[in-house]
């Protein structure tokens, strides 16, 4: 292999000789210049001698003579030797030479072997360099197409300056290449945070914060030239090029990410609502003991906070017997994932003592190979008490004295107490069961099959009967057969309960006293009632001495009496008629008319006025207490009507009719009250008698008009359409308020027709805004007569074809009661009103008997909080927290939510800190007429500043 080649062109070995040349040639030199001193050393001594021959004394000096010969010949010798030693030296020069010849021929042909070799070399690098710079330049299309082709913005930034950007940049940002380049993008210091404050430094601290190993990302929302507002990933990343630094900045749309995230938040917020609502209690525990999960009715029945108790061991939370019993089922775990029931008592949070039943289960998660003990737990107290309660009624049952049978529904006998079968034929006594209660009892009732038809569906009945048992004189029974209040029966079933009257009917004086005595609580009755008080007040002319009469009605007795039924509505009313005796006395004569209603008889003889009113309170107060009937409970009120004689009147007729008044004017004024005849309550009866005569004719005479409230968005305080608010003024001018007429409507069947007026008013002036570019925005309050009626849906169609408004420009407002009266019947109507283009809100939210089981079902866009929380919501916490509870729950169900009633500053900061997506009230604006109302509109953006 050849050795390297020096730049020179020569190997080391050819320099080498060429260095040992020199060195010879230097030598020779030396040698030839001391040659020449020598002869001429010689050539001087010579001429000295050739002198010294001429010389003519050459015989006088001999000495001399013989002295310049022998230095002569030393010289010769020594010219001798030196020619001897520069031959020598010449042939070896020339032998050097000729080998230097053939080195330097040799270099000659190397050196054009190696610029051969560098020619080659030279074209290899040009090869190299032009493929270099082809990959180069596929490097600088491949960037330039990554550049362009990717799906994210990119900008190139030098110095905090845009210097380029991709086309997707020019297209995410809405604006061209120009406006972005240059500068700091117009985008980045607009953009913001979730909460809408500035994200502009946030920004540039990432900018200025990246280096060489690290890149910064934030998360901002940004809004393009065109004014579309999306959420953006920006990451910025640093890099050299060209000797300088450089940042790349790449923008990612991320706004589809951010509806995801936040739909599953909604979803585990909606799942949190589900658990925390569901009324067993549910926790999860780890498998070193640790909770993991509970909700709402695990942590209230043992008194703890969710946050504080989450992932802390059982143990510490006082809960060690969860452990304990885990111990008891671990084999029926093992084996099937799932224990049986455990009863345990622990102590609420109350102090009482309860029992739970409790079931276990295994759960592995498959991501995380984790395993979880799932514990269920029902409160069984009550279920336990109605069990010890049951015994008590059959011990009852056992030992009554009257005949109680429960009967089939075709009147065969399932079962018997010893009275009833005391009372049958001896000949049945053994087989009582399976006979038929007419043969059993040996009577001959008309129609029993049709009874006992009618008591199957709910119609209690009662009546006697003739019995000839065993040939025994006949005897007089009393039968009450009433259905069974069992809700939990598989089958209707017949309570029969059988009185042995003979003796009652022997008796003139008790067929007189059932003449005039209420037959269910053995009260007086009506016409009982009406000769006493003839008998009174005319006694009370003869004596001066005053009477009172008072009119008792029942407050949500219907409620009870249709949740419990009829029979517990009856034995409800027995025992109302018991506390009203036992409050008022002996000297108080008290009668049930019917129904609910009830009346007294006062004597000023034996209570003077002020004790006959502290004597009512007092029976308002014993009302508060709950009516315990078997294993239900059951609260009603009082609402009562006192009228005076002689104050008042001195005819009987008149006096019923006063108290009668002045009972009614006691609910209206929220029930619960006692209220004394004035003749203004007559003239309010007279007033609502006028006012209905006269709504109908105000109905088709225009006196009917629209007042707008109008309603505002929290945060930003814009506009958020209003409410349209009917208002009646007669022809002569007169306002008449709306909770005057609107009962008085609801209460005559006129308010469907007025909710149709009030829609139809709208929509034409929905089309007036329209037309002038006005939002027509506007909600209209539907009642409850409406979303019942059958042509609700039909009526609303017509006006918007007649009137040509569109249904996206309404929001129907259906309260809350409204709804739940029929849920079946208002998830059908909402759903034809959507499916129309209406938007649907719920009004007066929170003050129904709604619950999460009934909300998802309606397809609802709106909350309306009622103004009894707003009112109170900053001084009142449970306001607050209500408030705060159906903001979250809007929020959770993406609906609007709207606070009414807003009558301060401090109310309406406080709702929008809550959560209130609109605002409505006296403090934005009052109801007010068309015009003023657009001059609100006007002046709003004005104003909105100085009160907010």
């Amino acid at each position: 292999m050849r050795e390297p080649v020096p730049a020179g062109g020569f190997s080391t070995a050819d320099t080498s000789d060429s260095m040992s040349m020199d060195s010879a040639g230097d030598q020779a030199s030396s040698q030839a210049n001391s040659c020449d001193d020598s002869v001429d050393a010689a050539l001087t001594l010579a001429s000295e001698l050739l002198a010294l021959a001429n010389a003519e004394d050459l015989h006088e000096h001999p000495a001399d003579c013989f002295s310049l010969v022998s230095s002569m010949s030393e010289a010769m010798l020594s010219l001798r030797t030196l020619v001897e030693r520069r031959d020598d030296q010449l042939s070896r020069l020339t032998q050097e030479s000729e080998s230097m010849a053939r080195a330097q021929a040799d270099a000659i042909v190397h050196s054009v072997e190696i610029i051969d070799e560098l020619e080659r070399t030279k074209q290899s690098l040009c090869d190299a360099r032009a493929a270099a710079e082809e990959a180069a330049q596929d490097t600088q299309r491949l960037a330039d197409t990554i550049f362009e082709q990717t799906n994210d913005a990119v900008l190139l930034f030098e110095q905090q300056t845009c210097v380029a950007c991709n086309e997707h940049t020019v297209s995410l940002l809405s604006c061209d290449r120009d406006s972005i380049i240059g500068g700091w993008p117009e985008a980045f210091r607009l953009a913001t945070f979730e909460d809408g404050t500035s994200a502009n430094e946030h920004l540039r601290e990432c900018f200025h914060g990246v280096d060489g190993e690290k890149a910064n990302d934030i998360e901002v929302q940004m809004r393009s030239s065109s004014g579309v507002s999306f959420w953006s990933e920006v990451t910025f990343s640093s890099f050299s090029m060209k000797g300088g630094g450089h940042v790349l900045a790449v923008v990612r749309d991320i706004t589809a990410r951010k509806q995801f995230e936040a739909e599953l938040r909604r979803h585990r917020d909606f799942l949190n609502n589900i658990i925390s609502a569901v009324p067993d209690q549910l926790s999860v525990r780890s498998a070193d003991h640790r909770l993991v999960l509970a909700n709402d009715a695990f942590c209230e029945a043992h008194a703890i906070r969710r946050a504080d108790a989450i992932g802390r061991d059982m143990k510490e939370l006082g809960l060690g017997k969860y452990a304990e019993q885990i111990e008891r089922v671990q084999e029926q775990l093992n084996a099937k994932g799932v224990s049986s029931a455990i009863e345990d008592t622990y102590i609420a949070a109350d102090g009482a003592e309860r029992i739970a039943s409790t079931k276990h289960s295994l759960f592995s998660d498959a991501a995380s190979g984790d395993n979880f003990l799932i514990a269920t737990s029902r409160d069984i107290t009550e279920d336990r008490q109605r069990e010890e309660r049951l015994r008590l009624l059959a011990s009852v049952f056992n030992g009554a004295s009257e005949g109680v049978a429960i009967l089939a529904t075709d009147g065969c006998i399932c079962e018997a107490n010893p009275a009833f079968m005391s009372m049958t034929s001896d000949t049945l006594k053994r087989s009582l069961v399976g006979s038929h209660l007419n043969e059993a009892l040996q009577i001959e009732v008309e129609g029993f099959d049709a009874i006992l038809d009618g008591v199957s569906t709910g119609t209690p009945w009662s009546g006697k009967a003739s019995a000839h048992i065993d040939g025994k004189l006949a005897r007089s029974l009393w039968i009450s057969l009433s259905p069974s209040c069992d809700t939990e029966a598989t089958r209707n079933q017949v309570i029969a309960l059988v009185s042995d009257i003979t003796e009652m009917e022997n008796s003139q004086v008790e067929l007189h006293r059932r003449a005039m005595h209420d037959s269910l609580t053995g009260l007086p009755n009506r016409v009982y009632f009406r000769e006493e008080l003839s008998r009174l007040v005319e006694q009370a002319n003869e004596s001066g001495r005053g009477i009172s009469v008072c009119f008792l009605d029942l407050d949500d007795f219907k409620n009870a009496n249709d949740s419990l039924g009829h029979v517990c509505g009856d034995k409800l009313l027995c025992l109302v008629s018991k506390r009203i005796q036992q409050v008022m006395g002996e000297t108080a004569f008290v009668a049930r008319f019917g129904g609910d209603e009830f009346a007294l008889i006062l004597q000023e003889q034996y209570l003077s006025k002020g004790e006959q009113a502290l004597l009512l309170e007092q029976l308002l107060y014993t009302f508060r207490a709950p009516f315990q009937i078997d294993e239900n409970e059951a609260r009603v009120g009082l609402s009562i009507g006192v009228t005076r004689c002689p104050a008042d009147s001195q005819d009987v007729d008149t006096l019923m009719r006063n108290a009668d008044i002045a009972m009614y004017a006691g609910k209206n004024a929220g029930k619960n009250a006692v209220r004394e005849f004035t003749p203004e309550m007559q003239d309010c009866v007279n007033l609502r008698h006028r006012v209905q005569t006269k709504l109908r004719d105000a109905l088709s005479g225009g006196e009917i008009d629209l007042y707008f409230q109008p309603k505002i968005t929290s945060g930003s305080y814009e506009l958020a359409g209003c409410e349209a608010l009917a208002r009646w003024r007669t022809d002569e001018g007169k306002f008449i308020p709306p909770n005057e007429f609107i009962p008085i409507a609801e209460q005559t069947g006129l308010i469907t027709a007025l909710g149709d007026l009030v829609f139809e008013l709208a929509a034409e002036q929905a089309c007036r805004w329209d037309s002038i570019h006005a939002m027509p925005d506007i909600a209209v309050n539907v009642s409850p007569h409406q979303l019942r009626h059958p042509r609700f849906i039909a009526n609303l169609e017509s006006i918007l074809e007649r009137t040509g408004a569109r249904p996206e420009w309404f929001e129907l407002e259906i309260t809350e009661n409204a709804m739940m009266d029929d849920v079946e019947l208002a998830v059908q109507v909402i759903d034809q009103l959507v499916a129309m283009g209406f938007r649907v809100a719920i009004d007066d939210f929170g003050t129904g008997y709604s619950s999460l089981s009934y909300l998802k079902n309606f397809n609802i866009h709106t909350l309306k909080i009622d103004l009894s929380f707003t009112c109170d919501v900053t001084t009142d916490r449970q306001s607050e927290a209500i408030v705060r509870s159906i903001t979250s729950l809007g929020k959770g169900l993406d609906l609007r939510v709207v606070a009414e009633g807003v009558e301060t500053l401090e109310q309406a900061k406080l709702l929008e800190s809550l959560g209130c997506t609109t605002m409505q009230g006296y403090y934005i604006g009052r109801p007010m007429p068309e015009s003023d109302y657009l001059e609100w509109v006007a002046n709003w953006d004005a104003r909105k500043d100085q009160i907010l």
